[in-house]
């Protein structure tokens, strides 16, 4: 859930040019072999051939160099040019990137209420970046009205997918009790799904991790029996993973966050450890591997 003033600072923004694709033989294989082999003067010759002839995937890929500057000077505009025919045909990560543009401003008129356009029609193909974008902008009003409910009905969709961002936003929505009945029980399924997995999104400075979240729920008791082994071996995971901030103060008054780094809190906690609890805490996590997420790619029309 996002600030509207720092949009950009909040989300985790990808455009890119190997991501989301299918495995096809030819060209296209050819053009995304040399790009992930930094031959980007191939790639290029290749993708642009292929988006001159229409191809979805290629316009998305040649618009992503343009868009991030790989190979290229960065160019928005030209980024723009080769995403929209990708787009209007249906490629769902062109449309979430053409919500990510308009939302942004980025090579067009920054507007809020088209970005949603583009996000809902992403997300209606059940692409899971698209359906987390959606939450943030009902969840924060932008674009749309604030909508909490409509904001937890595409977290929930993207969580279903897998998605360790929006099963970690449900926990938060479950132990606070915003927009679903307040439930410790059902914070910690959905902290627990979501911190057994790397998560990716511990740039964001309005909520903690999962990992922390689950900690907390260790330390703390609510919803599972006290466990100081736990919660020591999943704070150490969640500043592993990125989590060494304290959050905006927007998300201490909005979602409860505490102000605590994940660091602090471990230290608190094992200020009520003997060593021997330590030292298999800090096995646990040495021991910790994720689960692997595997989303499904919605095909162009």
């Amino acid at each position: 859930m996002l600030r509207r003033c720092s949009v950009a600072q909040m989300l985790a923004i990808v455009l890119t040019v190997l991501a989301c694709a299918p495995v096809i033989a030819g060209p296209l294989e050819d053009a995304t072999a040399a790009a992930g082999h930094g031959d980007y003067p191939t790639a290029l010759r290749l993708f642009r051939s292929l988006a001159d002839q229409g191809n979805s995937y290629a316009q998305h890929r040649l618009s992503a160099m343009y868009a991030k500057g790989i190979g290229v000077p960065q160019n928005y505009a030209e980024a723009i040019k080769w995403l929209r025919p990708a787009a209007d045909k249906g490629l769902a990560i062109a449309q979430n990137d053409m919500g990510i543009m308009y939302r942004q401003g980025w090579g067009v008129t920054q507007d809020s209420a088209e970005a949603v356009n583009w996000f809902r029609r992403a997300a209606d193909q059940d692409f899971v970046a698209a359906q987390n974008n959606l939450g943030d902008m009902y969840a924060v009003g932008l674009g749309v009205p604030r909508d909490y409910d409509e904001a937890v009905k595409w977290f929930r969709l993207a969580a279903e997918q897998d998605s360790p961002y929006a099963q970690n936003i449900l926990g938060i929505a479950y132990e606070n009790g915003l927009s679903l009945q307040q439930s410790d029980a059902d914070a910690l399924a959905w902290y627990r799904r979501a911190a057994n997995k790397v998560y990716d999104s511990s740039h964001l400075t309005l909520m903690h991790s999962p990992q922390y979240n689950l900690a907390a729920m260790y330390a703390s008791g609510r919803g599972i029996s006290k466990d100081n082994v736990q919660a020591y071996m999943w704070f150490t995971l969640a500043a592993k993973l990125g989590d060494i901030r304290s959050p905006d103060p927007l998300g201490v008054a909005s979602f409860g966050s505490s102000k605590e780094t994940a660091l602090e809190q471990r230290d608190k906690v094992a200020a009520l450890m003997t060593r021997a609890e330590i030292a298999e805490a800090e096995k646990l996590a040495r021991e910790w591997s994720p689960h692997p997420v595997v989303f499904i790619t919605p095909q162009a029309r």
